[in-house]
């Protein structure tokens, strides 16, 4: 019986397929096409792809496409051997970074998936002494593969409407562009921990960040970025964090909040009451309440606006404090151990102030008159208690209090002792009339007066 034998190991041979080929790779790209009834060079492709090709790279960061997964069988696979003296990428039909090869160094390339384009390859190194990991194939999110290496990469997204942030924004940052709006986060248990993402709002509004559910951001229900303001979020699977939160362009340093502190005991600030200036405490106290703080130095300026017949105190919870009464307002600052007070009661000011500073040069109001130049007679009338008082310091008698106060004429001359008739004659118009005052005959007057009457 005639027997045959199998030369070729079983295996089909390929009549197109192309075992070898060289080329250089210098001032421009090279594309490479599957060995079809039109082979390159074309419009398309530089070369047809061999199974083994020896590369002479000369050129600065080259790269050779390989060609479409989607045109063939998986399991597809090259051998490149860099023989010049130039890095050079091998990338997939759209641009993607395969492996990077460095002179003198061989990688194979295949193929395990071709449902797109692009399809998916992997590659290892020929004949390394020591392994090394492939800076393409590793690259995930927030890294990308130059030559050889991982750089970390922010890609920037820019939204402007409502939207929910998931695994696929980790490590990428969020612009957003529009007026106010929403961005939510998918539930901190399906991110995980360790899931994080940049936001920016670069919008003409307010937006605000809002977890899952009853999930907290920063220990509140939700976040609320103001115009130009940013942050980093991160996850702990349970909750979200910021950091480098940035203060709000359109706001001042200083900052206020009003809390109901209402009931007794410790009440410990938390969330977004902590790492604030000034405090309003508002409620109905039923016991003393201790407003807990942490021990780190920060500033509080403290009004009490609570009501109920108990104290107020703002302490560290180990430490000392101190009470604010009801409708006070105090400066307190927190030293890393205790609450104290933010300045004594002289302020650090040397007294007395002297004149020459705008003081009075003395300690009591006597010595401030003294000082300022009053007289005795002048302090005498600063200092009256009553109107009389006053007068009898600038040494009026009875009668010229009487006078001094008289409301009319008459009342003046009264004061002075004048009779109904003395004032009469005081008040008379002419001589005449002063005569009837005293009801005097003309003629008895007349010589009374010393006058010749002519009869």
């Amino acid at each position: 019986m005639t027997t045959y034998t199998d030369v070729f190991g079983g295996t089909n041979i390929y009549p197109s397929d192309v075992s070898y080929l060289a080329f250089n790779l210098s001032a421009a790209d090279v594309t490479l096409a599957w060995p079809l009834e039109t082979n390159a060079p074309n419009a398309a492709a530089d070369y047809v792809a061999a199974r083994i090709m020896n590369v002479n790279s000369t050129g600065a960061s080259r790269k050779v496409f390989v060609p479409e997964a989607n045109q063939a069988s998986v399991g597809e696979c090259f051998l490149f051997n860099n023989v010049g003296s130039t890095t050079f990428d091998v990338v997939n039909s759209v641009g993607t970074t395969i492996c990077s090869i460095a002179s003198g160094e061989l990688w194979q390339v295949y193929m395990t998936s071709n449902t797109t384009a692009a399809g998916v390859w992997f590659a290892y190194e020929f004949g390394a002494a020591t392994s090394t990991a492939n800076a393409g194939a590793l690259a995930g999110a927030g890294l990308k593969a130059i030559t050889t290496t991982l750089n970390q990469a922010i890609v920037v997204d820019d939204i402007n409407s409502n939207y929910t942030l998931g695994a696929g924004e980790r490590a990428r940052m969020i612009n957003w562009g529009g007026a106010s709006g929403t961005l939510a986060l998918t539930s901190a248990t399906t991110l995980g921990d360790d899931w994080f993402c940049y936001i920016r709002n670069s919008g003409t509004s307010s937006i605000t960040i809002d977890p899952a559910g009853a999930e907290l951001i920063n220990g509140a229900a939700t976040l609320t970025l103001t115009i130009s303001q940013s942050a980093m979020v991160i996850c702990d699977g349970v909750a979200f964090y910021t950091i480098g939160l940035s203060a709000s362009a359109t706001s001042s340093a200083f900052d206020y909040t009003s809390i109901n502190v209402a009931g007794t005991g410790n009440y410990t600030l938390s969330g977004a009451e902590l790492n604030r200036i000034a405090y309003n405490f508002t409620g109905v106290l039923t016991g003393n309440r201790s407003i807990i703080v942490p021990v780190t130095v920060q500033q509080y300026w403290v009004t009490n606006a609570t009501t109920g017949a108990f104290t107020l105190t703002v302490k560290t919870s180990a430490g000392t404090g101190i009470a604010v009464a009801q409708g006070d307002a105090q400066i307190l600052y927190c030293d890393g151990t205790n609450v104290v007070t933010g300045q004594t009661t002289t302020g650090g000011i040397t007294v007395p102030v002297a004149i020459a500073d705008g003081g009075t040069g003395a300690t009591t109001a006597s010595g401030a008159r003294v000082n300022l130049g009053g007289t005795s007679v002048g302090i005498g009338v600063f200092t009256a208690a009553t109107t009389s008082a006053g007068q009898t310091a600038l040494g009026a008698t009875a009668t010229g209090q009487a006078v001094f106060i008289a409301a009319n004429a008459a009342a003046g001359r009264t004061a002075l002792g004048a009779t109904a008739v003395g004032d009469a004659v005081f008040i008379a118009a002419n001589a005449a009339a002063a005569r009837t005052a005293i009801d005097a005959p003309s003629k008895a007057f007349a010589v009374a007066m010393g006058i010749g009457i002519l009869s």
